[in-house]
């Protein structure tokens, strides 16, 4: 059951749901950025090497007028907004908390953060979880390498989005929910993650006091074993 808070979330979502998923899967850049499988493997940060140098290749496709665009909107919807300050909240508060409840099941966290369309997916996985017995108890060890990519304007209505990349390690293991006994996972086993996430913001919540309007758009992984 899809609760009312959650209905005002699709209700927000609507107006430009569409416009990212039609960008995102046509767009050659945002094909490499967030089908991380196709490209992790081909150096030691894939992800800011290939999408680089298909945004260098693809002239204007991202200029920085479009960035100026982007950092105007969010101006117009809080005039104190700076890039740096926004980026050290999300090195030191926002990404934390998020990836943190992303890694550890927390859904009513993550329900502060995403989007419908990335929350629904995630809590059908960890219903999964779940119905077989199991939580999630992972941990993020370290955060670094945050930083803006790119940036977007989606129509309608001229919806700012910025386009982060950022890398961690973290631990991944599964407990029985009612003995908590490890069943799956290695509490030992560092994975190093990179992801790729799109952040845009709801005018009408930036005098939330959580999140100030910040929302998680879309959320992509790829991961392998650290050490």
């Amino acid at each position: 059951m899809i609760r009312a808070g959650t209905n005002v979330t699709l209700h927000k979502d609507a107006a430009w749901k569409e416009s990212w998923r039609s960008f995102r899967d046509s767009s050659r850049l945002m094909q490499s950025v967030f089908s991380l499988k196709s490209t992790y493997n081909e150096s030691e940060n894939p992800l800011i090497s290939t999408a680089r140098s298909i945004s260098d290749r693809i002239a204007g496709f991202f200029a920085e007028n479009e960035t100026a665009m982007v950092i105007k909107k969010f101006r117009e919807m809080d005039p104190s907004f700076q890039l740096e300050p926004f980026l050290q909240d999300m090195r030191e508060y926002i990404l934390p908390e998020v990836l943190d409840a992303y890694v550890k099941g927390d859904v009513e966290t993550l329900k502060l953060w995403l989007s419908a369309a990335q929350f629904q997916v995630y809590s059908a996985l960890m219903h999964q979880y779940t119905t077989a017995g199991l939580k999630s108890d992972g941990r993020i060890l370290d955060i670094r390498n945050v930083d803006v990519l790119s940036a977007r304007m989606l129509e309608p209505g001229e919806i700012p989005v910025f386009i982060l990349t950022c890398r961690t390690q973290e631990v991944h293991v599964y407990r029985n929910a009612k003995t908590n006994e490890l069943a799956a996972g290695m509490e030992d086993r560092v994975q190093q993650v990179t992801y790729a996430i799109g952040v845009t913001r709801i005018p009408e919540d930036v005098s939330n006091a959580e999140t100030r309007g910040w929302r998680l758009i879309e959320l992509q992984k790829s991961a392998r074993d650290y050490m």
